[in-house]
């Protein structure tokens, strides 16, 4: 019996190449070059029991200056699970580089850390998205919001 699991993520970021500035001049820039959105195809779990997305990676860009010497989080959040039978968390994603970048799996309650550091910031972190194959998912086409929020103090 063969199944069909197609998961579109959607908007994989509200903050596209959004900037914030404070009266300290800090600067807050996050950006998704490509691309806004993944899929991962059907495929028997028998065989391929975890499945990467298609495109392989999601590449985000962090920027942040003004920031001497304070903290600073991006993280992740989703807005739900892709269906009953699909459980948000059996998402999960790897990243390089590390650090600043860290491995994480998806939630829908509280936001994942996705990077984190102290002082200023501008690099490019390669994701790439990974789901567990399992035969009790339902059948169809599902997806989910999920957001990365880029902060400093």
């Amino acid at each position: 019996m063969k199944k069909l699991l197609f998961i579109s993520i959607l908007s994989i970021a509200f903050f596209i190449s959004y900037e914030i500035q404070s009266a300290l001049a800090q600067n807050v820039t996050l950006g998704i070059p490509n691309p806004s959105s993944i899929t991962f195809n059907d495929a028997d779990p028998d065989l391929q029991p975890l499945l990467s997305s298609t495109p392989n990676s999601v590449s985000l860009d962090i920027k942040i200056s003004g920031n001497p010497g304070s903290p600073w989080k991006l993280t992740h959040l989703a807005a739900g699970d892709l269906s009953p039978s699909i459980p948000i968390s059996n998402i999960s994603w790897t990243v390089t580089p590390q650090p600043p970048f860290v491995n994480g799996s998806m939630n829908k309650t509280v936001a994942q850390t996705a990077a984190q550091g102290v002082g200023n910031v501008n690099q490019t972190g390669t994701f790439t998205f990974r789901i567990t194959n399992l035969w009790t998912y339902n059948t169809g086409n599902f997806s989910v919001v999920t957001t990365f929020t880029l902060s400093a103090p």
